[in-house]
């Protein structure tokens, strides 16, 4: 145990130099609080906020910097989203090469997810080592020019948006595009980064999250109005994508 202590107190330690060695190489960070829709964060290799703008400790729920540094998407966030996270983080940091605009789920302290644009880029010292991972997170709905450049596949998107919750399939799907199944599916995943049937779950889940907070339908008529088969397959989907059980989120936030 006083080992572990050690590595601790030298985990924190070494936290302590690197956030000081690059707030000493310039003062950009405070830039990034001007920012509104803007989240900016840094983190170590193993994953510890180092810096994080006002924006983001505002989604958080913390009033000041020092309470917020040092802690992992694991405290913060569902387990899946956060091994999502932490995957792209190591990624990033093992290539050293950027992830630029990843549209992804990320939920605030009162539990609503939304859509998310992503960049992350690897942090470096001055001998040009990659020290971890550095980026920004901007609202979907805030920002017009994350949505794809591509008529087809934004037409897609909107009837998915109004007809999420019917039985919507990959092959009516690409013939709302114009396009064929593998054209379809190419291109979806090129400016959504994910499969269209995962971004309908997703949306459907975002339903069931706004309904498990705001209304008292059983878990079963839920379900069924958002477009789940059953209440066994959406419970399984919901606990996949928010990292606990429909009934564990509303106790949580209703």
């Amino acid at each position: 145990m006083e080992a572990a202590g050690m590595r601790e107190r030298d985990g924190v330690g070494r936290r302590a130099e690197l956030m000081e060695s690059l707030r000493a190489d310039g003062q950009v960070f405070g830039l990034f609080d001007h920012l509104p829709d803007v989240l900016f964060f840094v983190k170590d290799r193993d994953g510890h906020l180092l810096a994080a703008n006002r924006a983001l400790l505002d989604h958080y729920g913390y009033r000041e910097e020092a309470d917020f540094l040092g802690v992992t998407d694991f405290q913060l966030l569902p387990r899946s989203l956060a091994e999502k996270f932490r995957k792209d983080d190591l990624l990033v940091m093992e290539t050293g090469e950027p992830l630029v605009d990843l549209v992804e789920v990320f939920v605030n302290r009162q539990g609503v997810p939304g859509w998310f644009s992503t960049t992350k880029l690897p942090l470096r010292d001055r001998e040009d080592r990659v020290v971890g991972v550095m980026g920004i997170i901007r609202p979907h709905s805030n920002q017009r020019a994350i949505l794809p450049d591509d008529r087809a596949i934004d037409r897609v998107l909107g009837e998915m948006q109004e007809r999420f919750a019917e039985n919507l399939t990959v092959t009516g799907l690409a013939a709302t595009a114009g396009l064929s199944v593998r054209q379809f599916e190419r291109r979806f995943r090129k400016h959504l980064k994910t499969t269209p049937q995962v971004f309908l779950i997703r949306m459907r889940i975002f339903r069931a999250c706004e309904l498990l907070r705001e209304s008292n339908l059983s878990l079963g008529d839920l379900a069924l109005e958002c477009g789940f088969c059953d209440q066994s397959a959406f419970s399984r989907l919901f606990r996949k994508q928010m990292g606990s059980t429909p009934l564990e989120y509303r106790k949580r936030f209703r």
